[in-house]
């Protein structure tokens, strides 16, 4: 398993930050290999959002953001955020209560 973390800050609307990010999701989410997505938004810094998403591998997740529709929705994304900060990570360990 593959998690996508994703450091994003909005300058632009919020509510239009997250209207766009709710149609990637639902894209993504139907794209193989898909398995969760998570937005998180700061309690500290306002516009400060991280965004976690897991895939079963990273060709699955490489292969969805090639295609024509994600593309789209980057360049709609790209109008009211500043510039993304995106990693593949694999874990290493993981500890649960």
């Amino acid at each position: 398993m593959i998690t996508l973390i994703n450091q994003l800050t909005v300058t632009g609307s919020e509510e239009e930050f997250r209207s766009i990010s709710a149609e990637l999701n639902a894209f993504m989410s139907q794209q193989p290999g898909y398995r969760s997505h998570t937005l998180l938004r700061s309690v500290r810094e306002a516009g400060s959002y991280a965004e976690i998403a897991q895939w079963d591998d990273a060709a699955s997740h490489q292969a969805a953001v090639r295609t024509e529709e994600f593309q789209a929705l980057i360049k709609r994304l790209a109008q009211v955020i500043a510039k993304p900060a995106p990693g593949l990570y694999e874990t290493v360990t993981a500890h649960h209560a």
